[in-house]
């Protein structure tokens, strides 16, 4: 046993590009950033406080995801997404984002329900009082990754939060609008959730299934159906 644990060695302390790379994803995450918004290497690395090399890293494995661009003059973009490429982000995501749900029905602690439910209600009242806002956005982000916590699947985690750091921006246009149109999302967003948390007290996995994939289902209808469409190289995309 002593031999086994000679063998360890000293946890790895989060470095200075995983500080980095946390505070974009949050950024993506929760719509703070939004497509064709703009990020200077320097600009970043001096509101973090930290030197160049951990902000091109953590840029660097973003861009490896998809999540943002680099061009040639390092300038960082959050890129455009076509209409097909958003078609099939919405499918993968009511794909996996569903079974999480499925999954946390059954699986979720009573105090990790209370905990989805708490954050739905915050998300209602947040709309209530700041409707159309990057508040509102991330209060959505919070209650979604609550639930995906407690399906228990790290796995299925991981995939998910790849998927939001794509989606992220584009919710925006959703939730984080400020027209009257969003009126109807906001209706929308509370019932979807109100069925997500009644089927986790029941413990009913096909309904929580369900509500997930259509509360993205519907937001993605409305998100095409507002958002300008864009050509570029035959291309149509979602673009603010």
């Amino acid at each position: 046993m002593s031999e086994t644990l000679d063998q360890l060695r000293p946890a790895r302390r989060q470095t200075l590009s995983d500080q980095v790379f946390d505070a974009l994803s949050r950024m993506l995450l929760s719509g703070a950033l939004r497509p064709r918004d703009r990020l200077s290497l320097r600009d970043l690395a001096e509101r973090l406080e930290v030197s160049m090399m951990p902000v091109r890293e953590a840029v660097s494995r973003l861009a490896a995801s998809g999540a943002l661009e680099v061009s040639p003059k390092r300038a960082v973009m959050v890129p455009l997404m076509t209409a097909a490429q958003f078609a099939d982000l919405t499918m993968v995501r009511m794909l996996n984002e569903g079974q999480a749900a499925r999954l946390a029905a059954t699986r979720a602690s009573r105090a990790e329900i209370a905990e989805v439910e708490a954050l739905a209600h915050r998300f209602e009242d947040v709309l209530d009082r700041v409707r159309g806002s990057a508040a509102a956005v991330a209060a959505n982000m919070d209650l979604h990754f609550a639930l995906y916590r407690a399906a228990g699947s790290p796995a299925l985690l991981d995939v998910i939060t790849m998927l939001w750091l794509k989606a992220g921006p584009v919710i925006h246009f959703d939730i984080g609008d400020d027209s009257d149109a969003s009126q109807l999302r906001s209706h929308h967003s509370r019932d979807h959730h109100r069925r997500l948390c009644e089927a986790l007290r029941v413990r009913d996995g096909e309904a929580a299934a369900l509500a997930v994939a259509e509360d993205i289902r519907v937001a993605s209808e409305l998100i095409r159906a507002r958002g300008r469409m864009q050509d570029d190289n035959d291309q149509r995309e979602i673009a603010p």
